[in-house]
């Protein structure tokens, strides 16, 4: 006996149409902040070693970036995925009668006879 019970009508969501996890968010969230902190470092640097019209460049670019850092890690993905496809199943063969003999119905008996009209 199956204890599956079938449901008509629910819309079904395939797993491989679903949207990424909060996890992998995450991932890539942090991803992004530290690659814009180690512009930051990087920009640290050249402040120092630079000369004068270029070290304030970086300097402000040193100071601004941690403000655009944050705002892009906590932008979410714009690319999310499209709603999922709801699964349809296929159609399910039906139990035809039974292939053998067939017999005519009988003709009914009272169509012979002809009507009496009169009482």
């Amino acid at each position: 006996m199956s204890r599956r019970h079938e449901r008509t009508g629910e819309t079904v969501i395939s797993v491989t149409n679903a949207q990424p996890g909060r996890s992998e968010d995450l991932d890539s969230r942090i991803a992004r902040y530290a690659w814009m902190m180690s512009i930051r470092i990087v920009c640290f640097v050249l402040a120092v070693l630079t000369p004068s019209p270029w070290r304030w460049m970086f300097v402000v670019a040193a100071v601004f970036l941690p403000y655009i850092a944050v705002v892009l890690a906590n932008t979410q993905r714009s690319s999310t995925v499209s709603g999922a496809a709801p699964f349809i199943a296929p159609e399910r063969p039906a139990i035809g009668p039974h292939p053998g003999v067939v017999t005519q119905p009988d003709p009914d008996p009272d169509t012979d006879r002809p009507i009496d009209t009169e009482k």
